[in-house]
């Protein structure tokens, strides 16, 4: 059966949560092998390189886990030039970048003391991956050259707020050389590192990207060598896709903020001891119906079921019980309904 009863606002109580799960396939947080597409590369490999927990080629159910681009503003590393054939991509993924995360006029990007770089590698995620956004200070990536390898996480432990620099995106984090094993340490800050190579990178948790500094990446520790031919086809992303592959490590976690709305709903003593179910009736001779004479002294129903409508009586949400709950005019319920969204 159905009955009603409104709800007050000391009925309704409302909290806010931030929750984190594995950004990666299956939940996981974090995966150690990482497989590319042949047809995949073939198609679009000259702007980005997919990545997969695992080989799309024996597993149908494989998705990409994330994507590896290299952006140039002058089109080097890629084929084309003024009445030369070619796409110039490297150009077209450096503008991309620049338009969504620099204000306007803004040419370069700037990696801590560095600034006016011109080149840079993005490690980015689907939104239906990350969600909201990933969770700062809950990554961690392993690049290596093929002998060395650096371990890089962002600095939001001790860089509260972010970087000021103006972005369109905030907050923006630097990478930095460090790890989350046993706690975070930084090895070295983003200032550490000085005007002459810059940072590691930078970190927009909002857009799930990373974009990392090619200058810093060719020195010591590593040695990963970006190639900037004109009107060549040099496919920096494979080079960069490859160096993940062997760092052969990626934790990250993708974070929400999740609103949740409780609703207590009180069934006194004297209300819902009745229903419409016809085994609690008996009918007389004269069409009268009557409450079976077991109930008829102390009435007994079963509350299974909660719905919640609005004020126009439209059905918003239903919410089920376990098990039903005995109700007589001995005994009250307290019934909380959680909706989360």
């Amino acid at each position: 059966m159905s009955m009603f009863k409104p709800l007050t606002e000391d009925d309704k109580v409302s909290d806010v949560a931030i929750v984190t799960s594995g950004v990666f396939q299956d939940g996981a947080s974090n995966i150690t092998t990482f497989h590319t597409s042949s047809t995949q590369y073939t198609n679009t490999g000259d702007y980005n390189v997919d990545l997969y927990r695992y080989d799309p080629a024996t597993n149908s159910s494989a998705s990409v886990q994330f994507g590896v681009a290299y952006g140039h503003a002058e089109g080097s590393a890629s084929l084309g030039l003024p009445g030369t054939a070619g796409d110039r991509t490297t150009a077209a993924v450096f503008g991309q970048f620049n338009n969504m995360i620099n204000p306007p006029q803004t040419q370069r990007f700037k990696f801590s003391g560095l600034d006016d770089v011109k080149q840079f590698y993005a490690l980015t995620f689907n939104r239906a991956r990350i969600r909201e956004s990933l969770e700062p200070g809950g990554w961690e990536l392993h690049i290596n050259d093929g002998s060395h390898t650096v371990k890089l996480i962002d600095d939001s432990s001790t860089n509260k707020g972010g970087n000021t620099d103006q972005r369109n995106f905030s907050p923006e984090y630097n990478i930095v050389s460090g790890t989350l094993v046993g706690g975070t340490t930084i090895n070295t800050t983003a200032a550490g590192e000085g005007t002459t190579i810059g940072s590691y990178g930078l970190f927009y948790p909002s857009l799930g990207s990373m974009v990392f500094n090619p200058i810093r990446l060719q020195n010591a520790p590593l040695n990963l060598i970006t190639k900037s031919g004109s009107n060549s086809d040099d496919r920096n992303a494979r080079l960069f896709s490859n160096a993940v592959k062997e760092g052969a490590y990626f934790s990250a976690k993708r974070q929400e903020e999740i609103t949740s709305r409780h609703f207590f709903v009180r069934a006194t003593a004297k209300e819902f001891n009745s229903t419409t179910n016809e085994t609690f009736y008996t009918e007389s001779v004269s069409g009268v119906k009557r409450v079976v004479p077991g109930l008829q002294k102390d009435p007994k129903t079963f509350i299974t079921t909660v719905g919640m409508y609005n004020a126009d009586n439209e059905l918003l949400a239903i919410a089920k019980l376990s098990k039903p709950i005995i109700k007589s005019k001995s005994r009250e319920a307290l019934i909380k309904v959680k909706l989360d969204f």
